[in-house]
């Protein structure tokens, strides 16, 4: 089974037979212009058509395809939501409609919807079963897709091993719920004892879990069943402890490096070389292992960030903020340092606290302007208290969904920075907590990290000095707008003052002190970020100045004094 349903539809479309005579003319001039490649003058052609005709799926279709052309990403919604609110319930166009908004990165929002209309229509068909569950997955209703799975399975879905390990990924991912991830993953292996991807999975899950010994089980048997299989190697290099040189995990890292095309397994041997003092063998990994990774990314653009930065500090001002009602129901944290900045130590630290909640990296806010304000930050004066309401109402479900009562839930996604403005208008309880340290650190650890397309800044030396630059503008702007409601907290400060920092975010949170807070390390529970080992160890200060043991290669990229 595939992870998605098939069959993008074809880009053509003709007049139908019994439409006016204006309406095929304008369409066949609109064909004439996009095969000119003229995609602007074919939308308002087709525009004009679809005010006549708005039944006419071959024109909207052709129109979408035009403004997906032109990176009209707001318009092309709307007619491919259209589209999929006029398709349904027919399952091949829906599902056509589908993978083209999977394939062009589009809100799935509707896609779900429109799926769940087919299913009402076929109820007894596990395959639409199944591709409606994968479609709220990525569309983030989790609870939904849950059903959907399980309902795929009792429907007799081919492949049922591949549905318990969507279902364990749901529960590891946007559930936090890894016991029943741990019961999908033995499901799935008691069907299929030597599948990867479920094997993969388990081995992630125990390193979640902090079961070192497990995750390099689950991993080293994933190369006994494909000896090639890069990502397994790296997986189990990160699993491990490297004490010297010449160990032969990291020979064998050494030997498959020079034809290794993965990414991973780069930043892997860079991490090991680090561990054990071969600083410029690993710069030289991680700068191929970055290499590799900028060539499947996005290009980051400094002055459209730039760009983006003015407008979030010229639009989500106080006053903006004091248009919408501030009635505090809900008091969750959100941690929104830099990546690699301290936001899981201080998450688990605070997890140990009976207060408190660890939610994890969230994507709520990031999802939402995704989906429902694709021109943002543009457009923050049009934003209505009947939207705030609404989001206000579905945020509180979904924190409900996600943690017991009386918990204040944390969220540690990084890039919630962004958002701090529109977060708190939605949520007016919400207090935040921003850790900060020293950018030569940070800019090391995130050069060494992986961190996804959603970063596209993260892969070069450069790009990330510019980036955490407009990230301490932000702060500084968000300080001022929210005055108490933020705290600033310095990394350094956490790991040599424990006690005291520690005690300050409490008091800033409104919270007593609690002495397990100190004891962190000791509690049980999945972390799912890079730091997964860092903050299963007691506090120490060995990454403090880490960035000294790479002056050369970063004096090299940035310049000679910029470091100092």
């Amino acid at each position: 089974m595939e992870s998605g349903p098939k069959g993008p539809l074809s880009f053509c479309a003709v007049g139908k037979d019994n439409e006016p005579m204006s309406a095929q003319s304008e369409k066949q001039r609109a064909l004439a212009a996009i095969k000119a490649q003229r995609f602007g003058e074919a939308a308002s052609l087709l525009a004009t058509v679809l005010k006549r005709e708005p039944g006419d799926t071959q024109s909207r279709w052709l129109r979408l395809n035009c403004l997906d052309q032109l990176g009209d990403r707001e318009n092309g919604q709307q007619e491919l939501d259209e589209l999929l609110y006029r398709s349904a319930p027919d399952v091949g166009q829906v599902n056509a409609l589908a993978e083209f908004a999977r394939q062009r990165g589009y809100s799935l929002g509707a896609v779900a919807a429109a799926l769940k209309a087919c299913d009402d229509q076929h109820p007894g068909d596990a395959g639409i079963a199944y591709n409606l569950a994968w479609y709220q997955a990525a569309s983030g209703d989790a609870p939904a897709a849950v059903k959907a799975y399980e309902r795929a399975l009792e429907l007799g879905v081919q492949g049922a091993e591949e549905v318990h390990l969507n279902l364990a990924n749901l529960y590891m991912d946007q559930l936090d719920q890894p016991a029943r991830a741990r019961l999908h993953l033995d499901k799935a292996l008691t069907l299929r004892p030597d599948y990867p991807g479920a094997l993969h999975n388990l081995g992630n899950l125990e390193e979640r879990e902090g079961n070192r010994e497990a995750a390099q089980r689950c991993f080293k048997r994933c190369l006994e069943l494909d000896p090639a299989d890069d990502r397994a190697l790296a997986r189990l290099a990160d699993a491990h402890v490297f004490s010297q040189p010449g160990e032969p995990l990291l020979e064998r890292l050494t030997a498959i490096a020079p034809q290794s095309q993965n990414p991973d397994l780069h930043y892997a041997r860079g991490r090991a070389l680090d561990q054990v003092g071969e600083y410029d063998a690993a710069w030289a990994a991680l700068s191929r292992a970055n290499t590799l990774d900028r060539a499947g990314l996005p290009a980051y653009r400094p002055a459209q960030t730039e760009d983006m930065a003015v407008k979030v500090i010229e639009g989500f001002s106080r006053d903006w903020l004091d248009r919408f009602p501030r009635v505090e129901t809900h008091r969750p944290v959100f941690l929104c340092g830099m990546f690699r900045s301290g936001t899981t130590l201080l998450e688990r630290m605070l997890a140990a606290h009976p207060a408190f909640a660890a939610g994890g990296e969230s994507e709520f806010f990031p999802r939402l302007v995704r989906d429902e304000w694709p021109g943002w930050p543009e457009g923050v004066d049009t934003i209505t208290p009947e939207q705030v309401a609404d989001w206000a109402q579905r945020h509180a479900r979904w924190l409900e969904e996600r943690s017991e009562p009386g918990l204040r839930l944390t969220d540690k996604r990084p890039d919630n920075f962004l958002y701090v403005g529109l977060i708190k208008a939605v949520v007016p309880g919400a207090r935040f907590v921003v850790t900060e340290r020293d950018w030569r650190d940070v800019l090391v650890s995130v050069f060494a990290t992986r961190l996804g397309a959603g970063q596209a800044y993260a892969a070069d030396p450069a790009d990330i000095r510019h980036y955490l630059g407009l990230h301490r503008q932000l702060v500084d702007h968000w300080e001022g707008v929210l005055g108490n409601a933020l705290l600033r907290v310095a990394y350094e400060d956490l790991v040599s003052d424990p006690r005291a920092t520690l005690g300050r975010v409490l008091e800033h949170l409104g919270e007593p002190w609690d002495d397990a807070c100190l004891a962190f390390h000791e509690q049980q529970g999945a972390v799912a970020t890079a730091s997964v080992w860092q903050v299963r160890e007691p506090l120490h200060t060995r990454s403090v100045g880490r960035w000294k043991n790479y002056a050369g290669p970063l004096r090299d990229a940035l310049g000679a004094g910029a470091i100092d």
